[in-house]
């Protein structure tokens, strides 16, 4: 009988310690939302001035920061009169 009480009490704690690790993550999830506006700026990045797309009147574009469970919310304006947008990102599990 000792060890059948032993797997319960370790299911027991297996599973609670799941249960609460979802709550913290749902509890300290939030949307963060972001306003981009996309359009053509003079920028040197590689020593000579050139024509190049920035995000905000950055080059590169802005970072975003979040924390695990959170929802990215991304507003974009295109100002490129010329051009459609594709947006990804690299270095990221998503």
């Amino acid at each position: 009988m000792g060890c059948n009480s032993w797997g319960s009490t370790a299911l027991v704690f297996f599973w609670s310690t799941i249960a609460l690790s979802l709550i913290q993550v749902s509890l300290g999830s939030k949307a963060r939302h972001f306003r981009w506006e996309v359009e053509y700026m003079y920028r040197s990045p590689d020593c000579l001035e050139h024509v190049v797309m920035g995000i905000n009147g950055q080059f590169p574009g802005p970072t975003i920061r979040a924390k695990a469970g959170d929802t990215i919310v991304v507003h974009l304006t295109n100002k490129l009169h010329t051009e459609g947008v594709v947006i990804h990102w690299h270095g990221i599990r998503q």
